[in-house]
C-alpha cells in the first residue's frame, strides 16, 4: 500500500511539472524524503514496541512479588481429578452467666462462668466433577472434662461425627442432586430450620437426613426427609421431619414458599425420670405452609436497602394426655385434665437493613419485627406457635436458657409455651458499623412482648434486651469476639424479678 502510494505521488508529479532534469531531480528527492519518513516512522515503532514489553515485565514482576492468599490444602488421591481438600477450625470460648432461668438474684444456681473448648478438622473429597464426600470430625470440652459438668445441664458429648455425607450432582442427566447423610439444613434467617440438635449448645446443628435437590432455570427445589430421633425400632417413640422447600430467585427477588411435616412422638412417661436435658414436651404433629420473600436493590449511588420476610400458617395436634406422668414443674398441661387437641398457630417475620457503603466506617441500620402466637387456654385449639427447630439464640444468647423445655423444672414454674421462640411479639432494631477492615461493631435493643398473658407475673411485658456485640478479625486465619448482654424482665415475670446478664468471649482460628 506504502510503495503504491509513493508510486502514485511520483507519478502525479512527474505530470505536473515541466519536462526535463530538473523535474527528475525533484522526484528523486522526493522520493528520498519518503524513505526517510519510513525509516523514522519504522524507528519510532521499535521504540513503542519496547516501552510496551517493559512496562508488561514490569507489571508481571509486581504480581508475582506481590502476597497471594494461600490455595487450600489438597492431597492428590487415585483417580482422574481426584482431590482431597483438609481443614477445621480451633474454638475456645469463655461465658459468664447471671439469673439465667428464674431472674432471681438471691438463687446462685443459675449463674454459670464456663469455658468451652471446640476443635474440629474436615475432609472434603470430590473424586470427579459429579460427586463429593465431606466428613468433619469434632469433640467439645466443658472445663476440660470429657463429660457432663453437674448442674450445667449441657453435655460436653463424646468425639462424633457432626458431619458426614455423600452428594451426587446431576443423577442421570435429569439435574437432580442427591445428598445423603448427617448434615447441616439452613434455610432463610433460620425462622423454623437450622438446628437439629439444640440441647448440645452450638456444638453441632446437624440432621441425619436425605435431601435431593432439583435444579431448574429459575433456582432449586430440595425434597427432605430427616430422622432427628430414633429411640427404638417402632415409630411410635421416633422424631421425623418431612419437607419441599423451593428456593427461587428472580432477579433481585428471592421466593421460598416450603411445606413441612413432622411427628414427634413421645413414649409414655410412666414410672421415667428423666435427665435434666431431657425434652419434656407433649407428642405432636405438625403442618407448616410457609413463605418467605427478599429483596434488595440500590437507593441511591452508594446506599443499599436489602428487605426480609416470612409467614407461616400451622395446623395439627398436641397430646397432653401422658404428661400427666412427669413431675410437675415440667407437665405442660394447658389445664387440668388436657388430652389431644388440635393446632392453630401463626408465626412471622420481617426486617429491612440499610447500608451506607460511601460513609465513613459503611454504617448500617436494621430493624425487625417477630410475631409467634401464643396458646389461649380458654379455647378448644392448640395456638402456641411450634418453633420446629429454631431453637437457636437468633434473637438472644441469654434469653433463650430460660425458653427451653428442659429447664423448666430448673424455673420452677409451668411454663405453657411448648417451644422456645412462642408466643413472642418482638420488635428490634440493630445499628452496625466497621470502624477499620478488620473491626465491626453492632449495637441491638429488643423488646420481648407476650402474645398471650400466661406467664407467672400475669402480664403482656417479658422484658427489655441490649446487646453489644465487637467482632475482630486478628490474621486471614485467626478471629474472636465479645458478646455481652443485658435482659430487664417485666411483668410477665413475678414482680421484683431481676436483671440477668451473659457475657463471653471467642478466640477461632481455622486452617
Amino acid at each position: 500500500m506504502r510503495k503504491a502510494a509513493k508510486f502514485g505521488l511520483a507519478f502525479a508529479l512527474l505530470l505536473l511539472a515541466p519536462v526535463g532534469g530538473a523535474a527528475q531531480d525533484r522526484v528523486q528527492q522526493l522520493e528520498d524524503k519518503i524513505k526517510s519518513l519510513e525509516a523514522q516512522l519504522t524507528e519510532l515503532k521499535g521504540m513503542l514496541m519496547e516501552q510496551r514489553d517493559a512496562s508488561a515485565a514490569k507489571e508481571a514482576a509486581a504480581e508475582s512479588a506481590a502476597p497471594t492468599e494461600a490455595a487450600p490444602p489438597l492431597t492428590q488421591l487415585i483417580g482422574p481429578g481426584g482431590t482431597l481438600q483438609i481443614g477445621g477450625d480451633i474454638r475456645f470460648r469463655g461465658l459468664y452467666i447471671e439469673n439465667m432461668w428464674d431472674f432471681d438474684g438471691d438463687n446462685a444456681s443459675d449463674s454459670r462462668e464456663v469455658f468451652r473448648f471446640r476443635p474440629r478438622i474436615f475432609f472434603d473429597w470430590n473424586p470427579n466433577d459429579s460427586i463429593e464426600a465431606y466428613v468433619r470430625f469434632t469433640k467439645e470440652w466443658f472445663y476440660g472434662q470429657d463429660n457432663e459438668m453437674p448442674g450445667f445441664d449441657v453435655e460436653g458429648k463424646d468425639a462424633m461425627f457432626d458431619n458426614a455425607w455423600v452428594m451426587t450432582k446431576d443423577i442421570f442427566g435429569t439435574g437432580v442432586d442427591l445428598k445423603v447423610g448427617r448434615q447441616d439444613l439452613i434455610y432463610g434467617d433460620g425462622f423454623v430450620l437450622l438446628d437439629g440438635t439444640p440441647y448440645d449448645g452450638s456444638q453441632t446443628i446437624s440432621f441425619d437426613a436425605v435431601k435431593a435437590i432439583v435444579n431448574h432455570e429459575w433456582g432449586a427445589t430440595d425434597l427432605i426427609y430427616a430422622k432427628l430421633q430414633e429411640n427404638d425400632f417402632q415409630a411410635s417413640d421416633d422424631e421425623d421431619l418431612y419437607g419441599i422447600y423451593n428456593r427461587w430467585k428472580f432477579g433481585n427477588t428471592g421466593v421460598e414458599p416450603y411445606l413441612l411435616f413432622r411427628n414427634k412422638n413421645q413414649v409414655s412417661f410412666a414410672g421415667f425420670n428423666p435427665p435434666s436435658t431431657f425434652d419434656p414436651s407433649p407428642a405432636e404433629e405438625t403442618i407448616l405452609l410457609g413463605f418467605r420473600a427478599t429483596h434488595g436493590f440500590e437507593v441511591s449511588p452508594g446506599v443499599n436497602l436489602a428487605l426480609a420476610a416470612e409467614i407461616g400458617k400451622e395446623w395439627g395436634t398436641v397430646d397432653f394426655d401422658t404428661m400427666s406422668a412427669m413431675p410437675a414443674p415440667l407437665q405442660f398441661s394447658r389445664f387440668p385434665g388436657a388430652d389431644q387437641v388440635d393446632r392453630d398457630a401463626w408465626g412471622g417475620q420481617a426486617n429491612a437493613e440499610l447500608t451506607f457503603n460511601d460513609v465513613t466506617w459503611k454504617p448500617s441500620l436494621k430493624v425487625g419485627f417477630t410475631y409467634t402466637t401464643g396458646d389461649d387456654p380458654t379455647t378448644p385449639d392448640y395456638e402456641g406457635w411450634d418453633d420446629f427447630y429454631a431453637q437457636w439464640p437468633k434473637y438472644s444468647e441469654l434469653y433463650v436458657y430460660s425458653l427451653y423445655d428442659g429447664f423448666k423444672g430448673r424455673s420452677g414454674s409451668n411454663d405453657p409455651d411448648i417451644g422456645v421462640w412462642g408466643n413472642m411479639i418482638i420488635p428490634e432494631a440493630m445499628v452496625t458499623f466497621h470502624p477499620t477492615s478488620q473491626w465491626t461493631q453492632s449495637f441491638r435493643y429488643l423488646m420481648y412482648l407476650a402474645d398471650e398473658n400466661t406467664g407467672p407475673g400475669g402480664g403482656d411485658e417479658r422484658g427489655q434486651n441490649v446487646q453489644s456485640l465487637t467482632n475482630y478479625v486478628f490474621t486471614k486465619n485467626i478471629s474472636g469476639h465479645i458478646l455481652l448482654e443485658w435482659f430487664d424482665p417485666g411483668d410477665y415475670y413475678l414482680n421484683g424479678a431481676d436483671d440477668a446478664f451473659f457475657g463471653r468471649f471467642q478466640l477461632m482460628y481455622t486452617f
